[in-house]
């Protein structure tokens, strides 16, 4: 069987779009929700950057539902990365502060009507995570679930490029 030219060129035009959709998907692998005493909410947008906490390099890795804005952004970049903080516009977040060898710090959120923030020590069950810093990317997971009346389950699991500026509006 011999294929027309025209077919040959919208076969490989095919072909390169899809090898190309899922090179992106390899790109980012991100998931992340909470539910606070049974309302859960999932979040669509996940990014990396790098921050601080008293002059101590970390990796923190934030979960909004809709992307972050370039003032909110350079918000979370220049604050403490450890701290719970409200965002300009009020968005419902959640955040994973990581060292740079990957040990998780802190988890903060503010979302499904509570605020929080689980300091990652090793007497506690709650909270478990670890992340794979490798030059700008990082690969990890975190959890908590912490029963009782503000009952909190959070799960992030996330593949990311860290940026270092805020990603271009879609």
């Amino acid at each position: 069987m011999i294929l027309q030219p025209s077919r040959v060129v919208a076969l490989v035009a095919l072909l390169l779009s899809i090898s190309e959709v899922s090179g992106h998907a390899q790109e980012t692998s991100v998931q992340a929700s909470l539910s606070v005493q049974g309302r859960p909410t999932v979040y669509g947008s996940v990014v990396a950057l790098r921050g601080k906490t008293f002059n101590e390099p970390r990796v923190i890795v934030i979960a909004t539902v809709k992307p972050l804005t370039p003032k909110q952004f350079e918000q979370v970049a220049k604050a403490n990365a450890e701290e719970t903080m409200t965002l300009e516009g009020g968005p419902s977040y959640v955040k994973a502060s990581f060292k740079e060898d990957g040990t998780l710090r802190y988890l903060v959120g503010d979302g499904g009507g509570a605020v929080f923030s689980k300091k990652n020590e090793p007497d506690q069950t709650i909270l478990h995570g670890k992340a794979t810093v490798t030059g700008d990317r990082v690969k990890g997971e975190v959890t908590l679930n912490e029963p009782g009346d503000y009952a909190k389950v959070a799960r992030l699991s996330f593949d990311l490029p860290i940026l270092t500026e805020a990603p271009a509006a879609k």
